[in-house]
């Protein structure tokens, strides 16, 4: 029996979308045209209250927006998977915060992302003068499949395959939040045992070199055996409500705005 205590968890999904966002500009698919609010889809990103801390999971090029639709308190650790732009390129209105706070936010992840954070972002990390609006970043390296603790909230960075790049996802407590990956590593899929709740990346139904499809995903789903399974980074040839039609009980499409509570 699992004797462990677990966090309380409430999930709000700040982004469902893959890296051009649905609708997509200039399309005039089906999807992109739709009136379904729920196929309206920001850049991917969550935010997780655990015990009355709130951490930020990417900061998407849709961040301003999201904080107006759906404003975080404050911001206690920003953890990034990896620094394609739709995860990262938000990270400027990160300062809204430092003036909300009084205090550097926390950014964690491994040393090669933290690297190409500083030289994608070189004024936040090595700025010729202070002022002017900087955001106030502490880079916090961390190992795959060593956990970290952040204001007595334990984190377990779990590394999966982005195409030919180890990127990060997360867990806390009974959730994990795992996108953007094609392959999931053995010892990984170990870390990924036990969940209530499964966030996890399926970008559409063909095959993709970096992505995994959406039968993809329901098969490593299956494999890890989560109780309930929630899928992002969707892009804009699965229309909501009839994906959900055609999938299983325990998995469903996120859609933007949506809360999760796992207890």
């Amino acid at each position: 029996m699992d004797t462990v205590s677990h966090p309380r968890l409430r999930v709000r999904v700040l982004g469902s979308g893959t890296s051009m966002g649905v609708p997509v500009i200039g399309c005039r698919c089906p999807v992109c045209l739709s009136d379904d609010p729920r196929n309206k889809r920001l850049r991917s990103s969550v935010s997780i209250e655990a015990e009355g801390r709130h951490f930020l999971v990417d900061c998407s090029i849709d961040f301003r927006a999201q904080m107006l639709r759906w404003p975080m308190p404050r911001i206690d650790a920003l953890l990034l998977t990896h620094t394609h732009s739709d995860h990262v390129n938000g990270l400027d209105d990160l300062r809204s915060y430092n003036y909300i706070q009084h205090e550097a936010i926390p950014v964690y992840s491994t040393r090669y992302f933290l690297d190409d954070l500083s030289q994608r972002f070189p004024y936040c990390f090595n700025p010729l003068q202070r002022g002017g609006g900087i955001p106030d970043l502490d880079p916090m390296m961390v190992e795959p499949g060593e956990p970290f603790t952040v204001k007595e909230i334990e984190i377990q960075p779990i590394e999966v395959m982005h195409g030919k790049l180890p990127i990060l996802g997360f867990r806390l407590g009974r959730l994990a939040y795992v996108t953007d990956c094609s392959w999931i590593p053995e010892s990984s899929l170990t870390l990924l045992e036990g969940l209530e709740v499964l966030i996890l990346t399926a970008l559409r139904r063909r095959p993709h070199p970096t992505h995994f499809s959406l039968e993809q995903s329901l098969e490593v789903a299956r494999r890890v055996g989560a109780r309930h399974v929630y899928f992002t980074h969707i892009a804009d040839e699965m229309d909501h409500e009839q994906t959900n039609r055609e999938l299983p009980e325990w998995a469903r499409l996120l859609y933007d705005g949506q809360e999760l509570e796992i207890p």
